[in-house]
């Protein structure tokens, strides 16, 4: 649903962009512009999927349908149970499998921090390196998105300090990319 709004505010932006041209007659700085935008978001949008689909297949997730589904199962066999030793067999059952799911839950979790938020943070730096605009800017904010895809899944397990350590090194590349990258992007070429 997100994703789906951010696609129509830039599709609004850009056809915004191309129409005040357009209207005014003014020759426009670059015909691709609306081009460049639409392939650097798709590149934005389909980072994140790819690394956290990615790494999905080499840990298979939890079928999350099926595990409530057996929870309410069970649930209903415990209720119609006739004897407090047949309850409290199958509470113990639903209650083992709870477990089990939260551990499982909490590993994918760490996967997905440990393995997406670095492999974000590295994007980032590697789309502010491409000469290609689009291209570049779409891999910075992929890797935008999928650092803070990662950090979303072990967000909530992150002690305060750990939370804050995370956001100051994402700001400092950040900070670096726009200092010392972008800089560097705008300085005159020097030819013999």
């Amino acid at each position: 649903m997100i994703v789906l709004g951010l696609v129509l505010v830039i599709a609004v932006v850009v056809a915004a962009i191309s129409v005040r041209g357009a209207a005014s007659g003014e020759r426009q700085g670059d015909p691709m512009l609306a081009r460049k935008i639409i392939l650097g978001f798709g590149f934005a949008v389909l980072m994140p999927m790819l690394i956290h689909y990615g790494i999905d297949v080499f840990v298979a997730p939890v079928d999350s349908r099926a595990h409530y589904q057996e929870l309410q199962r069970l649930r209903e066999r415990e209720e119609d149970a006739g004897d407090q030793i047949e309850k409290a067999r199958l509470r113990e059952e639903r209650y083992s499998r709870e477990q089990r799911y939260e551990a499982h839950h909490d590993q994918a979790g760490r996967l997905h921090f440990f393995i997406g938020a670095p492999i974000g943070i590295v994007v980032t730096l590697v789309g502010s390196f491409v000469k290609a605009q689009a291209i570049g800017g779409g891999l910075m904010l992929g890797g935008i998105f999928t650092f803070t895809g990662g950090c979303a899944w072990y967000w909530a397990d992150l002690s305060r300090q750990g939370r804050f350590l995370v956001l100051l090194v994402a700001f400092a590349v950040l900070l670096w990319i726009g200092y010392q990258r972008l800089s560097e992007l705008k300085r005159p070429s020097k030819s013999s």
